[in-house]
């Protein structure tokens, strides 16, 4: 086939890749990792011109300019292709044990310079973490003494080395 073919493993690869990176750079702040997750992707391509290459995988020429204007290939020469992706939570047999303790997550909450500022200004604060396996992320809530909400953090589990 000619070099404007694509193959579609290729294409899903990357599609997959890009989901990834694209995740992992939502919402960030710098002491947090991402822990969102796109619950649904899907995207569609027009193609014409499918075929195998030498490896037996499916390979298509993208959709040009001149056939979209009806220069090239019929309308009927055109597919499309579409692709779901859809996010499943880890196997609960996998997951790992946190790393750090409860005690140690609501120390690092604690010493943080913004929880300290406002326990400087409201007082008494309370710190409530849960460890949540499917994300190896614990969920730390830090509240005033009348039990409102001040902050909801979420914490890596990994421990830092040295």
């Amino acid at each position: 086939m000619s070099r404007q073919h694509v193959s579609l493993e290729d294409l899903l690869g990357a599609t997959g890749k890009s989901l990834e990176s694209a995740q992992e750079g939502l919402g960030l702040d710098e002491e947090m990792q991402a822990r969102f997750m796109f619950e649904d992707a899907e995207f569609e391509i027009k193609v014409q011109g499918l075929g195998m290459d030498a490896n037996k995988r499916l390979v298509f020429s993208p959709v040009s300019l001149s056939s979209l204007a009806g220069i090239g290939a019929p309308a009927e020469a055109v597919s499309t292709i579409k692709v779901h992706y859809v996010a499943t939570r880890p196997d609960s047999s996998k997951m790992k044990s946190p790393e750090k303790s409860q005690e140690e997550v609501l120390d690092e909450v604690a010493k943080r310079k913004d929880v300290q500022l406002l326990g400087s200004i409201l007082g008494d604060l309370s710190f409530q973490a849960k460890y949540q396996p499917e994300i190896r992320a614990w969920t730390a809530r830090v509240a005033d003494d009348k039990d409102r909400t001040l902050r909801l953090l979420v914490i890596n589990d990994e421990k830092q080395q040295g």
